[in-house]
């Protein structure tokens, strides 16, 4: 007995002295405000790609290694020797190899890899040629991973994509690019290149923010502004075709406004097209943004300048009494004590010596989650880190500003493998910390609490697609439905985000529950009957309802609506109005559809309180309409505040989060449009309607090229098909097609395999074709003309039951087979584009990789 107390003696004394040991280092880190420092400058090496005589695509360096074929930010075109010269310039470093692959963009598969060693030199400069030995197919795009290697064994990375065509005419079309932007910066040559525009009575040329084709010479030549050019101009291919190339310029300049310099970021979009005998402008755009400058303020008015800007909205959170205000502005994070008159730059990559292209780099964002009485903040910054000690990684970063000692203490670092760009779509809007420093945030479909403390990560909701959960910010309350699938959702559940607490509600018996959205901080969802779930012959599930209440987070309806006869598709809450998508149900030939039917409305009483800081707009000559930040009424700005700047806490514990390795089991679709994701869609029609209006490609999340702006040739025609024979019949037009289109892959499926009673022909594509089946629905003819452009048949819906193939096209007729005659027909093209917008424009085919 006596040595089991001897071992408890021994344990208690092991623990006081660890506890006091681990406790004064505790105390060290956290209150020892003196351990602090101040961000490092940028130091990685710019590159840009020399093909010809062109420079072109700067590229920017991650320390992240990162898959090549997730990058997509420009595109260098290679003649038929493969060639090209990688330009580096070394700034910090002194690069001694070169390493590069060459990859599949699909399935990431390496098939080349080789190294560079001996280098031209300048005084600043090194220059690696690299020539490619591995056979490429034309037209076609491969990754490129340039990886730069110093005399300290440091690596960097660098990713670009490269297409084979000896016969894109890029000089040309940089130079008709190039002679555009230098003629507009005059006046007196801007007249030479107005020809190029197409300008429209209905163009607002009150702004200088955003001016496109469509505007006046006038104000595409900057109107009264003089701007003065500060950086460099190196072009940024896009998209490069034959007789078209999608270009983007991307600098910096300086203009006087009433006699104060002000500087602007501003970019530049054309659409070229080559022809022997001219070059045309199919599109051009321009965004210009004023860089934040405090001191620009209204003294008089109480208001900060935002100037020329698009974005005249501002994140802003307050502290309750209303004297603090934190704001984000150009991708910075400010912080405003109104009683003190004092504004602090809390997060900012820029710096005192700059070139205005690396710190500058906008592949990041930050969002404030919370401010507490004190002014204390908590925020995130996501993305790509232009300087300081996670320099060229791709992060969420989680830091908490303590106000009284202007200072940031980095809390969570989370590395992520993927560029911005991806990123920005998969991190929900939920991200919060409570007062008991639980961190809960939502990415890749999961939902996370982190304990600050214990470093405990906990997966709160699995496989949760970002548009199944609402944030109700101003009660700090998240709503999510139990999964993305509409068949096996049962519950909603709702959690208070400072308490941890969460409340469910269930979906009536023989009833399933969607979650739809929110409106005045309550949370709208709607019952569908398990009856009512539907798959459609696209392979689509359509789950209308038949009930849809609006409720608030403790569970009180305060809204309800259901009319007999009538389902609700879909709605979209606008202002204080929820508009309702109707159809009613239908049955033919066995298969349950639904028939689009009248819009319905639920008028909501909003309670509607004025923002304490809102936008307020001013027109001068000089610079046209000017935005300003205003201020509460309450503060009136005698002078210019003073401005303070944080430092950064050296902290010895490492915040490093890794996630658990998640397979994507969600396919998305990405419109690429100037160069950046323009959303992440569930459907490619969603995707291929915002690529068409900004002239942009759509891409999925396996990197599948999925349709292209303008590259559609005039005429097409698959000619396998006039070859093909069939046995004419009006029963079962989509099994015929589907034995048409499979055939046409040289793939042989029994007619019982066909069958769509019990499946849809997705599903039938899904399992039989060499390639992946692409549902097409909600697209025009016209946009799914591309796809046999690529030699890629089209099954078309006619009617609820019955379809058929379209193999060609020319200006005037669609070819298509119609499996219930015995000859292929000629179909006109307005007529038929009419009778498959009647059909719901179901569209189905594949993508070839």
């Amino acid at each position: 007995m006596l040595k089991y107390i001897y071992r408890v003696i021994i344990l208690i004394a092991v623990f006081v002295a660890a506890l006091s040991y681990f406790g004064r280092d505790i105390k060290q880190v956290v209150f020892d405000i003196d351990n602090t420092t101040v961000m490092e400058d940028a130091t990685f090496p710019l590159v840009t790609i020399k093909t010809g005589d062109n420079r072109i695509n700067l590229l920017h360096g991650y320390s992240s290694n990162l898959a090549a074929n997730l990058l997509r930010e420009s595109v260098t075109p290679l003649d038929f020797d493969k060639t090209f010269e990688v330009l580096i310039s070394q700034e910090n470093y002194d690069i001694k190899k070169l390493n590069y692959e060459v990859r599949e963009f699909v399935g990431d598969a390496l098939i080349e890899t080789d190294s560079v060693s001996v280098f031209e030199e300048s005084k600043e400069d090194k220059t690696a040629k690299i020539k490619i030995k591995a056979e490429l197919a034309s037209d076609k795009e491969y990754a490129i991973k340039i990886t730069l290697i110093t005399s300290e064994s440091k690596k960097m990375f660098y990713y670009q994509r490269v297409k084979l065509n000896n016969n894109v005419h890029l000089a040309e079309k940089l130079d008709f690019v190039l002679e555009f932007h230098n003629a507009i910066m005059n006046k007196s040559t801007a007249e030479d290149v107005a020809k190029y525009l197409e300008p429209s009575e209905d163009a607002d040329n009150s702004s200088l923010a955003y001016v496109n084709i469509n505007s006046s010479i006038e104000q595409v030549s900057w109107g009264n502004l003089k701007p003065t050019i500060l950086t460099e101009i190196i072009p940024s291919v896009k998209e490069i075709y034959e007789d078209s190339a999608s270009v983007e310029l991307n600098y910096i300049i300086e203009a006087e406004v009433s006699g104060v310099t002000e500087r602007y970021r501003v970019t530049e979009f054309y659409r070229v097209k080559y022809a022997t005998d001219r070059m045309y402008l199919m599109n051009y755009e321009r965004r210009m943004e004023s860089i934040f400058d405090i001191n620009l303020a209204s003294i008089s008015k109480s208001e900060l300048k935002l100037g020329i800007t698009s974005e005249d909205e501002v994140p802003f959170v307050s502290a309750e009494d209303d004297t603090k205000i934190a704001f984000v502005r150009n991708r910075e994070l400010w912080f405003y004590n109104l009683e003190g008159n004092e504004i602090t730059r809390v997060f900012s990559f820029r710096q005192e010596k700059t070139d205005y292209l690396r710190e500058l780099y906008d592949q990041h964002d930050i969002r404030i989650l919370n401010m507490d009485a004190e002014g204390n903040l908590d925020f995130l910054v996501y993305g790509y880190m232009n300087r300081g000690q996670y320099e060229g990684r791709v992060a969420i970063i989680l830091y908490h500003f303590i106000r009284a000692e202007n200072r940031i203490e980095e809390l969570v670092y989370i590395p992520i493998e993927e560029p911005y760009q991806i990123l920005k779509e998969n991190l929900s809007e939920l991200s919060y910390v409570n007062a008991k420093d639980i961190f809960y945030f939502h990415i890749y479909n999961q939902i996370y609490s982190y304990n600050l403390i214990t470093h405990e990560l906990t997966v709160i909701a699995a496989d949760i697609n970002k548009s199944h959960v609402v944030v109700l910010k101003d009660l700090n309350y998240a709503a999510w439905q139990e999964s993305s699938d509409p068949k096996l959702t049962k519950n909603i559940n709702i959690m208070d985000l400072e308490s941890g607490e969460v409340e469910t509600i269930s979906a009536k018996t023989g009833y399933n529950i969607r979650l739809m959205d929110m409106i005045d901080s309550n949370i709208i969802y709607g019952f569908v009957s398990e009856g009512d779930i539907a798959s459609m012959i696209d392979g689509s599930v359509m789950a209308p309802l038949s009930e849809v209440e609006i409720a608030s987070v403790d569970k009180k309806i305060l809204k309800s609506y259901s009319k007999a006869d009538y389902y609700i598709s879909g709605l979209e809450v606008k202002d204080n109005i929820v508009e309702l998508r109707r159809v009613q149900k239908v049955n033919e030939n066995g298969r349950t559809a639904y028939t689009l039917a009248p819009k319905d409305y639920i008028m909501n009483q909003v309670k509607s309180e004025a923002p304490l800081i809102s936008t307020t707009s001013r027109v001068t000559d000089q610079a046209l309409t000017e935005y300003y930040l205003s201020l509460p009424k309450s503060f009136i700005m005698e002078k210019l505040p003073k401005m303070n700047y944080t430092v950064n806490t050296v902290i010895s514990q490492d915040p490093t989060i890794r996630l658990p390795e998640s397979t994507q089991n969600l396919l998305y679709y990405y419109p690429y449009v100037t160069g950046g994701i323009a959303g992440a869609y569930d459907n490619a029609a969603d995707a291929i309607e915002i690529a068409k209006a900004g002239t942009g490609v759509v891409v999925n999340s396996r990197q599948q090229l999925v349709w292209e702006r303008g590259v559609k040739a005039t005429k097409s025609t698959i000619s396998k098909f006039e070859n093909m024979t069939w046995t004419s019949s009006s029963i079962d037009t989509v099994e015929n097609c589907l034995a048409l289109l499979l055939a046409y892959q040289d793939v042989a499926v029994p007619n019982k395999q066909l069958n769509t009673d019990d499946s849809s022909a997705y599903d039938v594509l899904k399992d039989y074709s060499k390639y992946t089946p692409i549902r097409l629905t909600g697209i025009t003819l016209d946009d799914a003309l591309y796809y046999v452009s690529k030699g890629r048949p089209v099954i078309a819906m006619t009617d609820i039951g019955n379809a058929v193939i379209i193999y060609g096209y020319d200006a005037f007729n669609i070819m298509v087979i119609d499996p219930s005659k015995s000859n292929v027909t000629k179909m006109g093209i307005q007529d038929s584009a009419q009778m498959f917008e009647d059909a719901g424009n179901i569209f189905l085919s594949y993508l070839e990789q």
